[in-house]
């Protein structure tokens, strides 16, 4: 299963909490493993570390040599070659939303009253773009709404394995982009995956569109990634179903 199967709590929760309190609250959307370990500068950590304790430390022997720590691999095993060789388009039953979908990826819907969260995921669980639409519990001014969204990947992805995500970066568009990183397990190996968000605002709706794939394919489907994203057809003016 891909990591994004289990986000089932609503986002307006998550939304009134940060916008409430300014703080950074983790949803329980634990994933199969699909996580990234990126190094990034994570500005979603609020709390200070804990404090040394003064306990007595030993010297390291002069002789003794630190054990490095095992990297992810980077490609699975006895499976045929990632790639997306067509697009399929797709029309939400409400029309709110017309995009194309890579042919052959499974649909997961999580939506729920007032809230579209689609999901497609290639079959061996390599590779996911998904479409979050909804409408936030109140008005979000323009200098918090970088601070909200990270609360908000934080809350979808945060439980994954080596979770990391680097400060939202504004674009000339006014659009806000996360990048961000774990670790997931396919045929029984670790590999290191890497995903963008980006969210933008129509009328009074927030859309958040992601993209992720296992490395070191993220730079080669890229292009395909953002092609889905800016062909994305999205009719702010009706209401989510």
């Amino acid at each position: 299963m891909f990591l994004l199967r289990k986000i089932s709590i609503r986002l307006s929760v998550l939304l009134l909490s940060a916008i409430a309190t300014g703080l950074f609250a983790a949803c329980s959307n634990s994933g199969t493993g699909n996580n990234f370990s990126m190094p990034a500068n994570d500005t979603t950590k609020v709390s200070p570390p804990p404090a040394p304790t003064n306990t007595a430390t030993t010297t390291p022997s002069p002789t003794s040599i630190p054990t490095a720590t095992p990297k992810p691999t980077v490609t699975p095993i006895n499976l045929p070659e990632l790639e997306i060789k067509e697009l399929e388009p797709y029309k939400h039953r409400s029309g709110i939303l017309e995009m194309d979908v890579p042919k052959g990826w499974k649909l997961i819907d999580k939506s729920q009253t007032g809230e579209l969260l689609l999901t497609w995921n290639e079959q061996a669980g390599r590779a996911t773009i998904s479409t979050n639409i909804f409408v936030p519990p109140s008005e979000i001014p323009e200098n918090r709404l970088s601070d909200v969204f990270a609360v908000i990947i934080k809350g979808m992805y945060g439980n994954q394995t080596d979770f990391e995500m680097l400060a939202p970066v504004v674009e000339s568009t006014g659009n806000i982009v996360i990048t961000w990183t774990s670790t997931v397990t396919i045929n029984n190996q670790k590999i290191k995956f890497q995903a963008n968000s980006k969210l933008q605002r129509r009328n009074n709706k927030l859309i958040i569109f992601t993209f992720g794939v296992i490395e070191p394919k993220f730079a080669e489907l890229k292009d395909y990634f953002m092609k889905i994203s800016n062909n994305q057809v999205i009719d702010a003016s009706l209401a989510i179903p």
